[in-house]
């Protein structure tokens, strides 16, 4: 038993020690100067480190994964690695498809740009169908599609995304202009950005059933909606069957006729939408149109305080301090978003910096690095205080209260 033991550790050591680091450079030397011929010489397990560099042109647009259990990651960040697909509707292209080959968790592209996508039906920038891929650290942006999913088209298909800037992109006739989710069981949105997209239904993302897989659902938590337009629902509509949730967000400044946040609508059967621990302007009282309505606890209807909204840093404001990226440092304000610490309290506080309240907050940077820091209605205390969790310079009952609720939580 032991030797059968030992003969299969050796193999297992064996298959590891095959996973490769694969280099991609469009001007420099490196192993390959496209994205798609390194991904078609990967195997299960590599790493494709992509330099930076603004990639165009045949095998850096249309790029397919081809069921493969690989990272793709950029060097340095979407900012610096950007994938312009130069589409339109002469020469329709897309940045990446994740199509019907069988990618799930594993499959990761990692800190990309994606932008000028353009498709005449679905899916100007990326597309999702019957799959679950892993997509983060990406800025998918200006890209437009005929019909449905300016951004990311997702059909069928339980994709996570995760800490992504979604903006400025359309779907021209119908539906998604960020995110088109038609039947995606158990799609996950985290602690994404999603701003100035339009479309008919759903500015922000256009959730539905299918009517042959089944009706579908998608998990938005920590997410900030902004400035998306519709006809129907600016930051989300939901349609026929679809049963999205929504925890600790942030939809606020979007537009539309009918449902300036969310509206529900479209045939049998009906749909079904949970928020809860959530700050949506106008309240429940201003979503549209028919269906059924969960509004859980937590919700409030108050001005979230921005940063500076026009110019794209959807940061929460605080006296006690406020992440400033463009200046790199940490600034402080006159006023307090009415978001901090206002998310639901079993949610894991994550990487919010010292102090915090002991509760998540709301919107998009709720749980990250870059989680704006508690006020407690005085000047914050400047000394780290052993034990002292929330900052407020005691070693308090509230400090272990804190302490006991996220116990042994695995963020």
């Amino acid at each position: 038993m032991k030797r059968v033991i030992l003969i299969f550790t050796c193999l297992f050591s064996a298959v590891l020690s095959q996973a490769r680091i694969i280099t991609v450079d469009d001007d420099d030397p490196a192993d390959f100067n496209n994205i798609q011929a390194a991904i078609d010489d990967a195997n299960d397990g590599d790493i494709i480190l992509v330099a930076d560099g603004n990639y165009t042109g045949d095998g850096n647009r249309d790029i397919n994964f081809w069921g493969k259990a690989i990272t793709l990651r950029s060097e340095n960040g979407p900012e610096k690695c950007i994938i312009d697909c130069q589409g339109s509707e002469a020469q329709p292209h897309q940045g990446f498809l994740f199509l019907h080959n069988g990618e799930d968790s594993n499959s990761v592209l990692d800190g990309f740009t994606i932008r000028n996508g353009y498709h005449p039906v679905s899916g100007g920038g990326i597309v999702c169908s019957s799959v679950s891929p892993t997509i983060r650290n990406c800025i998918i942006t200006n890209n437009r599609a005929g019909d449905d999913g300016g951004g990311i088209m997702c059909h069928v298909a339980s994709p996570t995304i995760l800490n992504c800037i979604i903006t400025k992109n359309i779907a021209e006739v119908w539906e998604g202009g960020g995110i088109r989710c038609r039947g995606c069981t158990g799609a996950i949105l985290d602690n994404c950005l999603i701003t100035e997209n339009s479309a008919r239904f759903g500015g922000g993302i256009g959730s539905s059933g299918d009517n042959f897989t089944g009706f579908g659902d998608i998990i938005v938590t920590n997410c900030t909606f902004s400035a998306n337009s519709a006809k129907y629902g600016g930051a989300i509509h939901v349609r026929d069957g679809s049963k999205p949730s929504m925890l600790n967000c942030i939809l606020w400044g979007d537009t539309a006729m009918y449902g300036p946040e969310i509206a529900l609508g479209g045939s049998f059967p009906v749909p079904f939408l949970y928020v809860s621990f959530s700050d949506v302007q106008g309240g429940e009282a201003n979503v549209c149109c028919y269906g059924d309505l969960y509004w859980g606890l937590g919700n409030i209807e108050a001005d979230p305080c921005f940063a500076d909204p026009c110019d794209g840093d959807f940061h929460l404001k605080s006296q006690a301090g406020r992440w400033d990226a463009t200046e790199g440092r940490w600034m402080k304000d006159e006023v307090t978003s009415p978001c901090i610490d206002a998310g639901d309290p079993s949610s894991p506080i994550g990487y919010e910096p010292f102090p915090n309240g002991g509760i998540i907050n709301m919107g998009a940077y709720g749980g990250t690095a870059e989680a704006s820091k508690s006020y407690f209605g005085e000047p914050v205390c400047e000394t780290i205080v052993a034990g002292d969790i929330n900052g407020d310079c005691k070693v308090d009952f509230k400090d272990f209260a804190f302490m006991a609720f996220h116990w042994l939580e695995e963020k």
